[in-house]
């Protein structure tokens, strides 16, 4: 049986803020971001289309924004983004954007 590695850190993600909504939803106990924020800072981009995956792919080893989506239900999902320069990364609704 192989061994799994866990997954690692591609780039730093400086500070994280939430939006409002996701604070509400965290507040509430409907919403844990921190596994959707450790898929984004590992490379796993999420639901994002084929070419968006390429540029972050890029982004990472050559600099530039980087950006996830993680479908949460059947009518939102959960953003991540963080800047080019890697200080700050932010989450957020879809419909918030």
């Amino acid at each position: 049986m192989p061994a799994f590695a866990p997954l690692q850190p591609r780039f730093p993600c400086g500070g994280l803020t939430l939006s409002s909504r996701v604070d509400t939803l965290i507040r509430q106990d409907l919403l844990d971001p921190l596994p959707y924020v450790r898929r984004h800072i590992c490379g796993d981009w999420g639901d994002v289309r084929e070419e968006h995956r390429h540029y972050n792919d890029a982004a990472v080893e050559r600099g530039g924004y980087l950006l996830s989506s993680y479908a949460i239900s059947d009518s939102s999902a959960l953003c991540i983004f963080t800047e080019a320069e890697r200080r700050l990364t932010a989450v957020f609704l879809s419909d918030e954007h």
